[in-house]
């Protein structure tokens, strides 16, 4: 009897994570995979896929220590069956004789029945395994489930926080919301009622971080606007850009806006400012404006280059900017974990290279005394602190104005890490734009 779950996993990780690399994201593989799934079948899928990704490197290495020889490219199917067999038993709470004998079953399935023996031989040796001393034994980048190029990048970067950091990035991610100021005061009263256990976050204000997960629609306020999904420290960037209120009908573009979290918190903090979203993909554009929909708020959006300004810029300057930069997502790796794999160490100059031309394009449309917020989902300083310095150092008429956060690690700019607090890795910096009144300071 076919076992719809698992073979959906299995494959939604040959497409995520094909013998060749190259592989698609887990967003866009998963959604068609889980059609026509039940529930709870839908639920199982989805632990496999995402887990299989998130303890890829030592699930292999075990698997491969396992074998007489490695299996052949051509069995891929196979090899990611039984890592997905290896995760349910170390990283579940399902029965060990029901994962064992259901992935023998599942090697027919994919029309492997040579594998089937394998598959139970092997699966019971992990039953038995003790796995705190399995992944205990292992050297770092393997038992942090890591390329090595990132393994040696957070040595380098944070030599005293790396183990911490990157044990964080194993953990599931927290489930956080934010709640809208025009929210009726009994919402976190609701969310207690409706089963989840609540606490307010100690960065931003209006986060909340609620267990267990579930779908966003599960949460009460979700469907009237009055609560969106953001990590906490992804909501930092606007309470830094608002920390002194904007000026009456003040213009503000949120570059690089989709799919358009920021845009809405904008808009929820400042209702009467004349924001204009921009985004290189009109696709993706859609998102800003189903998002601002359900919100129930306005803003101008427009499909432009935020290096080529001359294409969209129709001369009026900006009172504030939000730059939330392309970047190589390692702060969020434990929300999307196939970033892992699909990251190389090459992309980095590159992302470089792009929030360079960004700041620098940006930077001459900020009206004297407006200021631009620069942000990135990265851990890496490349991308921040020393993006920033370098900025600095071309642009004399910026300073880094950004508040103090006690959590936070390094400078110019404020770079949180995982497994400091119950929030992402992120980075944000808050650049003032010094007008012809102000004082120039060193």
């Amino acid at each position: 009897m076919a076992d719809p779950a698992r073979l959906a996993a299995v494959r939604v990780l040959l497409a995520v994570l094909p013998a060749g690399g190259d592989g698609q994201s887990l967003r866009d593989a998963l959604p068609p995979a889980l059609t026509g799934l039940k529930d709870s079948e839908r639920g199982l899928a989805q632990d496999l896929a995402y887990g299989v990704c998130r303890h890829y490197r030592r699930l292999h290495h075990w698997l491969n220590s396992h074998l007489d020889k490695p299996l052949k490219s051509s069995a891929r199917s196979v090899e990611l069956a039984m890592l997905c067999g290896i995760h349910e038993l170390w990283f579940s709470q399902r029965p060990a004789h029901a994962v064992v004998n259901a992935w023998p079953g599942v090697m027919r399935d994919l029309k492997a029945p040579w594998a089937s023996g394998l598959a139970n031989a092997l699966l019971r040796q992990a039953a038995d395994a003790d796995v705190e001393a399995v992944l205990a034994a292992q050297k770092p980048a393997v038992r942090y489930s890591l390329p090595g190029w990132l393994w040696a990048r957070l040595r380098e970067a944070w030599p005293e926080q790396c183990h911490e950091v990157a044990a964080a990035l194993l953990d599931p991610p927290p489930f956080t919301v934010r709640l809208s100021p025009e929210a009726p005061a009994d919402g976190p009263q609701q969310w207690q009622q409706a089963g989840f256990e609540a606490h307010q976050g100690d960065l931003a204000p209006s986060a909340w971080t609620l267990s267990p997960a579930r779908a966003a629609a599960a949460v009460p306020g979700f469907s009237e606007g009055w609560v969106s999904i953001q990590d906490e420290a992804a909501q930092l960037p606007v309470d830094a850009l608002l920390e002194k209120p904007l000026p009456g009908a003040a213009r503000v573009l949120d570059a690089c806006a989709a799919p358009g979290g920021k845009t809405g918190q904008l808009l929820e903090r400042q209702p009467d400012m004349r924001l204009l979203a921009l985004d290189a993909s009109t696709q993706r554009l859609q998102r800003v404006a189903d998002n601002l929909s359900r919100l129930g708020r306005q803003a101008a959006l427009k499909t432009g280059d935020a290096t080529q300004p001359q294409a969209w810029f129709d001369g009026e300057p900006f009172d504030a900017v939000l730059l939330d930069a392309p970047c190589s997502a390692t702060g969020i790796i434990r929300r999307q974990p196939d970033v892992r794999w699909h990251r190389q160490a090459d992309d980095i100059p590159a992302l470089c290279g792009l929030q360079a031309d960004m700041l620098d394009a940006l930077w001459p449309l900020i009206a004297p005394g407006g200021v631009l917020v620069y942000a990135t989902c990265s851990i890496l300083p490349e991308e921040n602190s020393e993006q920033i310095a370098a900025f600095l150092a071309r642009h004399a008429d910026a300073r880094d104005d950004t508040p103090a956060l006690a959590d936070a690690a390094g400078g110019p700019g404020c770079q949180l890490l995982p497994g400091t607090g119950d929030y992402d890795g992120f980075y944000f910096c808050r650049l003032q734009k010094i007008g012809d009144n102000d004082p120039v300071q060193p």
